[in-house]
């Protein structure tokens, strides 16, 4: 699953024209292109096969252009994987904030998130990424440190709904932002087969709908017009810088 940047993680590979260049031109925006392909490619086989069970030889036969091209951007298997959870790192970091801005609260900024990261793991990025840290590729980081740094941020969120007196007097925001995780990454492990994921959709429809009544006040739960939001749309499938 999504989750996002430790404080310690390694910058990456880089993705874009360097500091300072300007706008990227044609040839760099081919190369951009080319690059994203590779790693949709590698991600399908990571997210089917595993790291270990993927060879070299898998990664050159379904990547996109040649095999110069692909040893360009990724001298080794290992910076394919890098190169995989950076990218899912990277685009998580607007996630929060994005759902902060355009939700009447920290709670609905919370199912928000959630929705997101549910429609990320429709992205070949994504599951080829969290097959890689799940098969304990990186030194770092790790699924342990990023999962904790997700669990940090609906904290947050969780910790904003309380002071706005949206939770109930005995919940833990901490408590509650691990029991969300779990829940969602568990159901996540469980489902991985299924792209795009309608049926994790559906079950965290159905975790929303008897947490919700545990951690938020009557008051939230009476405003929330649960109709309404079972027939919200579908985040888009992928990733957006």
């Amino acid at each position: 699953m999504t989750s996002p940047r430790p404080a310690h993680a390694p910058p990456g590979p880089r993705s874009g024209p360097p500091p300072g260049r300007g706008r990227p031109n044609r040839q760099q925006q081919r190369a951009a292109a080319t690059r994203h392909a590779m790693l949709v490619a590698a991600g399908e086989q990571f997210a089917a096969q595993g790291y270990h069970g993927t060879s070299l030889n898998d990664l050159l036969s379904q990547a996109p252009g040649s095999k110069g091209a692909l040893y360009f951007h990724f001298p080794s298997k290992h910076d394919v994987a890098a190169a995989l959870v950076e990218a899912m790192i990277t685009t998580w970091e607007h996630v929060v904030p994005a759902a902060e801005r355009n939700a009447p609260d920290p709670l609905h900024a919370l199912i928000a998130v959630t929705d997101v990261v549910v429609a990320r793991l429709g992205d070949p990025i994504v599951r080829g990424a969290a097959r890689v840290l799940r098969d304990q590729v990186l030194e770092t980081p790790t699924l342990a440190e990023l999962s904790a740094g997700w669990e940090a941020d609906l904290a947050r969120l969780l910790t904003l709904a309380d002071q706005q007196h949206l939770l109930t007097p005995t919940v833990d925001p901490r408590w509650a932002a691990h029991e969300l995780v779990a829940s969602l990454a568990g159901r996540a492990t469980l489902l991985e087969s299924l792209t795009p994921p309608q049926q994790l959709w559906d079950q965290m429809n159905h975790f929303w709908t008897g947490f919700l009544p545990l951690i938020a006040t009557p008051a939230w739960h009476h405003s929330w017009d649960i109709t309404r939001w079972l027939n919200r749309p579908h985040p888009p499938t992928g990733l957006h810088q």
